[in-house]
């Protein structure tokens, strides 16, 4: 009783004293938002990190990581929205960015909505959140991804952008695809299709260069100076090749972001662009959605409160008090939080205008899914709940209602595990809490006339709070209400065009979950046209599971081996280092020889570090080479292929894959399956991007997963010198319906031993099924595999040994003595009701843990023999140039 009377008294003070420790309630932009609106570099848009759920689940993860954080779910949640959210941003027409003169104010229609949900049902403030975890330009990407917003203002591209948009919602394939053609699967992209490339944007471009200087964020003289010295050769460029020379897609806005020019201003239409871009949103493969209403469906679920509305209404509304003594209405802060709030503003600035047709959606595009940044509408008016927020509030409220049971189960889930879980093809703790369920979800989570009760009820309380040009009575408001949601029950299974989940599996009729842990070195070629080569290596790393429980990536330059980017598991990195300066920077072209010798340098610390851990690795090694045309002369294909056997002694588990333009085949010497290992990379065109980069890269990255994860005896480190003996061990995890593949080289096995062994060693945290094999490079249970060939066996806390003492019998030499596979798969079929996997390396609180052992394990490689024999003829050489 005594905290329902503090919590309705903060509710009641809320109501009539402003809270200033509150800043995003405030009428102004708030002072810790300013950074994002007043650096030039930051606010623009093309500069900023990309706006796609993995980019926020990595932001979210790294200010969980820090040392000094120490937060609940409950308290990050709001703190972050509170700290990064300010609904309804708009740039004012016509006023510069001067000192003393910022030209941003929230007066959108979306911050009425903004203000009573963070100043009266979802209270706190931002005091709490660790700012210095995160970079200015980290910070600034959660408050774009979090903040809603639409931009009408004409830009002046509308004739290229709005007729793309056009083009797209003609060519859409229907949603239920039959699954008997894959390749219709994986272009059927809807919804968030991303533009195409048009001869014509380079007219547009010169144009909007033309009028830069009403358009822009106020510059200082001397970057003025530099931006005019740099477009006067590109505007030169432009007019001769104008023609024939198309525009790499996510350049086609550099220049004309923010056009405030009369020139434009379409009068019969109130200078509304004809696509207007979408603010707040983030790309995910099942549709994109608006982040902020996501995070405050979990912040509401973790934090419910139902108030009845006359505890809502400001002081001036005693007669509306007075008619609900009787039937007094209630507002669920979940509700509001997620689709009753968006319904609520379709009752207020839709409804009254179009009554005989209350229209709910909005569909839009991506000016690429690769790198998002701009989300174009395809439609001017009717905008109040867009197709993000509709699929946001169902996401929302869906989280909202399971969060605390979730949370119960698991006292220390995270917030970062919360979205990556559901937003994958995994979901929340069983198949049914998936984002690419959300159709099915809706029915559960939004009965009809809960909907439309709910929208009633916040539409009460909008209607009080908003300025609107009209006065609405409270019957219309029952009635727009109802009718509203009745359209939005209509519009989601008829109209919310989102990938299935069968659609999106990585193995067709295969529930199977692939995780990759891999050390991935990329050798970039320069000659690549930069936003080719940086929209393919930036979707092989948004798919690779780029982070601390996944893969850490390097990238060199393939001509000298210089280091690009440092070893990191960070996605932003790639974002904010590999930009296309860096790129025309370096030298063009493949130099085999200098990769090699550079790929040492790098491998060999790592294998350093494993002597000096004790760390049996449970990472695969990837060097990934992405030629252009470049081909290797005979005199660098001998030195190659030495120095290559030299690589397979000293990294027996180091694998070359080549990503290359033109002829692959000439790299066939240089890997160890030509099949497998070589993969083609075309030019991207001017055709459908999207099918360019992603159906391209998709046989790479299902490469790479597929990779086997080494085990390795740590006391060889790199030079093979072993001066113990004994037993090592280390902690591996699976995730419910995921499998991981491993393999032991027989260099660590090749001459007999007694008690020499590889143990798995079950925890008890799940069932999991453990096959291993000689000849099967990939053994699982219930396949088509040779059962003499494959040893399975189910166990929860039991032990499963492999004897290796002798086991390259009859073979005189380790490349002919086959390695060990084995595969650990959880294989629990009913959800995992005991969540114990609590440490830090635990990706999901659901994953099971076991031991990998191996015991008295050697050391066995002809590296030092091949080097000296290199050497010598080396000096042999060098004596018979000398006496010459």
């Amino acid at each position: 009783m005594r905290s329902t009377l503090v919590l309705l008294s903060a509710i009641l003070f809320g109501v009539l004293v402003p809270n200033h420790g509150q800043e995003n309630v405030q009428t102004r932009v708030a002072p810790s938002l300013l950074e994002c609106y007043q650096n030039p570099d930051i606010f623009e848009r093309d500069n900023r990190l990309p706006m796609t759920m993995n980019m926020l689940i990595e932001l979210i993860r790294k200010v969980e990581d820090a040392p000094e954080f120490n937060q609940d779910m409950r308290q990050l949640s709001v703190s972050m929205l509170h700290r990064f959210r300010q609904d309804g941003i708009v740039r004012a027409p016509g006023v510069q960015n001067i000192p003393g003169v910022l030209p941003f104010s929230p007066i959108g229609f979306h911050f009425t909505k903004h203000r009573i949900l963070f100043s009266r049902l979802l209270p706190g403030n931002a005091q709490t959140f660790p700012n210095a975890t995160l970079t200015p330009l980290e910070r600034c990407t959660l408050h774009f991804m979090l903040s809603s917003s639409i931009d009408t203002m004409v830009r002046g591209d509308e004739n290229i952008r709005c007729s793309q948009l056009s083009q797209y919602r003609a060519a859409r394939v229907p949603r239920e695809a039959s699954l008997k053609d894959r390749n219709k699967l994986n272009s059927n992209f809807l919804g968030d299709i991303e533009m195409l490339n048009q001869p014509e944007m380079n007219q547009i471009r010169k144009q909007i260069k033309k009028m830069k200087q009403s358009a822009r964020m106020e510059m200082d003289p001397e970057e003025e100076q530099m931006e005019e010295a740099t477009d006067a050769p590109e505007a030169a460029a432009a007019e001769a090749e104008e023609q024939e020379e198309e525009v790499p897609v996510e350049e086609q806005l550099e220049e004309g972001e923010l056009v405030d020019d009369a020139s434009l201003v379409d009068i019969a239409t109130n200078a509304i662009s004809a696509c207007p871009v979408e603010n707040g949103v983030v790309y995910t493969r099942w549709g994109t959605l608006s982040a902020g209403t996501v995070l405050a469906g979990i912040a509401t679920g973790l934090e419910p409160q139902t108030v009845q509305l006359r505890d809502l209404m400001p002081p001036r509304s005693s007669q509306f008090r007075a008619r609900q003594q009787a039937t007094p209405m209630r507002v669920e802060n979940r509700w509001a939080a997620t689709l009753a709030g968006d319904l609520a503003e379709v009752t207020l600035l839709h409804a009254p205008s179009q009554p005989a047709n209350i229209q709910v959606g909005a569909s839009g595009a991506w000016n690429a899914t690769v790198v998002p940044r701009w989300y174009f509408l395809s439609q001017r008016t009717a905008l109040e709940m867009t197709d993000a927020e509709i699929r946001a509030g169902i996401d929302g409220l869906a989280l909202a209602n399971n969060i605390v049971d979730w949370r119960n189960r698991a006292n220390m889930l995270r917030l970062s595990q919360v979205l990556d879980m559901y937003y994958s093809q995994r979901g929340v703790f069983n198949q049914n809490m998936r984002s690419c369920n959300r159709r099915d979800l809706f029915t559960t989570v939004a009965p009809i006339q809960t909907m439309r009760d709910q929208a009633v009820a916040f539409s009460n309380i909008l209607d009080k709070e908003m300025q609107m040009a009209f006065t609405v009575t409270q019957q219309a408001i029952v009635q727009f209400s109802g009718a509203a949601s009745d359209a939005l029950a209509t519009y989601v299974p008829s109209s919310l065009n989102d990938l299935s989940c069968e659609a999106t599996a990585i193995t067709p009729n295969d529930p199977t979950i692939w995780r990759t842990a891999a050390d991935l070195f990329i050798y970039v070629d320069s000659s690549w046209a930069f936003q080719d080569i940086h929209s393919v290596v930036a979707n092989l790393l948004d798919n690779l599971d780029v982070g601390r429980f996944g893969t850490t990536y390097t990238v060199l330059n393939a001509f000298n081996g210089e280091v690009l980017i440092n070893s990191t598991q960070f996605l932003a990195e790639f974002h904010t280092t590999y930009t296309q300066p860096l790129h025309v920077a370096q030298p063009a072209g493949l130099n085999l020889p200098t990769v090699l010798r550079s790929i040492r340098e790098q491998v060999t610390p790592i294998m350093m570090a494993e002597r000096q851990n004790n760390s049996m690795s449970g990472r695969s090694k990837i060097c990934l080479i992405m030629p252009n045309t470049a081909a290797v002369s005979e005199g660098d294909s001998n030195f190659a292929i030495e120095r290559l056997q030299i690589l397979r002694e000293e990294v027996p588990d180091l694998r070359f894959l080549y990503f290359a333009g033109g002829s692959a085949t000439r790299f066939n010497r240089f890997v160890r399956e030509e099949s497998r290992d070589i993969f083609p990379l075309r030019e991207l065109g001017s055709g459908a991007v999207i099918d360019g980069v992603h159906v391209q890269t998709a046989p790479v990255i299902q490469r790479i997963q597929q990779e086997h994860r080494r085990i390795v005896n740590p006391r060889c480190g790199h030079d093979w010198i072993q001066t113990s003996w004994g037993s090592n061990s280390f902690n591996q995890y699976v995730e419910p319906r995921g499998i991981v593949f491993y393999r032991l080289q027989p260099n660590y096995f090749f001459q007999q031993a007694e008690n020499r062994r590889l143990r798995i060693q079950g925890h008890g945290f799940a069932t999991i099924t453990v096959c291993h094999s000689r000849w099967v490079p990939m053994p699982r249970a219930n396949t088509t595999q040779n059962n003499d060939a494959v040893n399975c066996r189910t166990i929860g806390t039991e032990t499963i040994d492999i004897d290796l003492a002798n086991a390259c019998e009859g073979h005189s030499v380790i490349h002919t003595c086959p390695p060990v596979f084995f595969s650990v798969e959880h294989t629990q079929q009913t959800e995992v009701t005991s969540l114990r996997c609590t440490e830090r390396e635990c990706r999901f609180p659901d994953n099971a843990r076991f031991a990998v052992v191996v015991e008295n394990l050697g050391c066995f490689s002809g590296a030092g023999h091949i080097l000296g024999s290199l050497t010598l003829l080396v000096v042999a050489l060098a004596s018979v140039l000398f006496r010459q």
